[in-house]
């Protein structure tokens, strides 16, 4: 065995106990922000998402108010572009940009979608089992001290990794970053974020435009 390849082996021996000790804090701390969040029946936050597109070469951000609620329940609605949403009624998924195209709505199964959307059962619940999971580093999110971990999944998924920033001082959820199997990269930044708000039923509930094309998938 060659010096150079004996050395090799030796470091990667060395940074087993180290990755090992990251997951294990990684999941320490999601298993503890999944535990305050198995509490909450509905949670409110303001948000700013910021959509990299990197196949059409440009990026955007939006702002508004998005709304969880059991069982599978989910708002996501922007004032910046006005009017789009994101809603999650139990039954069906609506997506419906104005901003881009006024005369066509997406309709999906809740199913299939609401995993993705429902924050705490897509990256907090049974971490272990979903995902190959690293503990990053500590990093100041909106004035924040947070805790950054990596996510890959180890199932299929419409995303190929994530990485969440997690409060230190409370278990809370403060931003999440996909990067999705086309290559777009979402981050969305949460702030002000309330476990007894409620936001009334109408919130979870969407109705196409008059004359509007809905498409179902």
């Amino acid at each position: 065995m060659t010096r150079s390849l004996v050395v090799t082996l030796a470091l990667s021996l060395a940074a087993l106990p180290k990755a090992a000790e990251g997951q294990n804090r990684g999941l320490e701390i999601l298993e503890r922000a999944s535990d305050r969040y198995e509490a909450v029946q509905t949670l409110c936050a303001d948000f700013t998402q910021h959509l990299l597109v990197p196949l059409l070469g440009n990026e955007r951000t939006g702002t508004g108010r998005l709304c969880q609620g059991r069982p599978n329940l989910f708002a996501m609605r922007f004032t910046d572009p006005a009017g789009d949403l994101i809603v999650v009624d139990g039954d069906f998924a609506w997506i419906y940009f104005p901003s881009n195209d006024a005369r066509t709505v997406l309709k999906t199964s809740a199913d299939r979608s609401a995993g993705g959307r429902d924050f705490h059962r897509e990256f907090l619940s049974d971490p272990a089992t979903k995902y190959e999971v690293a503990y990053v580093r500590s990093e100041v999110v909106v004035g924040r001290e947070t805790h950054r971990i990596n996510m890959i999944p180890k199932g299929p998924a419409s995303y190929r990794t994530a990485t969440v920033w997690l409060d230190v001082a409370e278990p809370v959820l403060r931003q999440l970053r996909l990067e999705e199997e086309n290559g777009n990269v979402r981050t969305i930044t949460l702030t002000n974020v309330d476990f007894a708000s409620d936001p009334g039923g109408d919130w979870f509930s969407f109705t196409p435009p008059l004359g509007a094309l809905v498409m179902v998938r």
